[in-house]
């Protein structure tokens, strides 16, 4: 609209007030705008400036590296049913038992320098992290991957909140997950809420408790020992 166009308008004041209107409007969404990308921007910084201040020891998990006794209860519900997993065994360095119990079948397997061994009537044959993990991905159970995310969140009492867009790079999600530590006899306890993280069109909810015992105090003749047991 050319100037002369827009000052004759400007004297009607039916235009007049259309003009008005729509400058208005204009101005409405530019303000919502700005105040979206300001809030987006705030929460982020907050978030962003607290992460790197929670506490440098990390609730003793800095002791759990490659030696340990461990438990793992996993409940997962689907669109279809509930699931409960549980994972039991002992790490020594490179070297892991592990016992897999979904509803009353158990299997167990052991692994040695990441190459995953189940355990049959004719002695352990070679298996994969696949099926050992068939339920959820391992990378979400690793206590090294754990500890890396907690570094990415921020701390409540003895609660961590991490954004699901600083786990999934993919991700614009403004949701957290939560990993809850708290110490106990001989050990540390974690309560995960992976719910945010793995929801999809079949997983509502994903939790898991964690249980680390026996921290630095498990011997390669544990492993052995145990590699060799019976099944039952």
């Amino acid at each position: 609209m050319k100037f002369n166009e827009l000052k004759d308008k400007w004297g009607d004041p039916k235009e007049k007030a259309k003009i008005q209107l729509i400058l208005f409007l204009i101005f409405i969404v530019f303000a919502v705008i700005f105040t979206r990308l300001t809030t987006n921007y705030s929460d982020n910084n907050d978030y962003d400036n607290q992460i790197g201040n929670i506490i440098n020891n990390n609730d003793n998990l800095d002791l759990i590296n490659n030696n340990y006794n461990y438990n793992i209860n996993i409940d997962i519900m689907t669109s279809n049913n509930n699931k409960n997993v549980t994972y039991g065994g002992i790490r020594y360095d490179d070297k892991m038992i592990i016992s897999k119990k979904i509803d009353d079948n158990i299997k167990n397997y052991y692994m040695e320098n990441n190459d995953y061994y189940v355990y049959t009537d004719e002695g352990y044959i070679l298996s994969n992290i696949d099926e050992v993990y068939d339920v959820i991905n391992y990378n979400y159970l690793s206590i090294e991957n754990i500890k890396e995310y907690i570094k990415k969140g921020i701390k409540d009492d003895n609660t961590y909140l991490i954004k699901v867009s600083n786990i999934n790079l993919d991700s614009v999600s403004k949701e957290y997950i939560t990993i809850e530590v708290n110490s106990i006899t001989d050990g540390v306890e974690l309560n995960i809420d992976y719910s945010n993280l793995l929801k999809n069109d079949d997983i509502i909810s994903c939790k898991i408790k964690y249980t680390f015992t026996d921290i630095n105090k498990i011997t390669e003749a544990d492993i052995i020992s145990q590699k060799y047991i019976e099944k039952k």
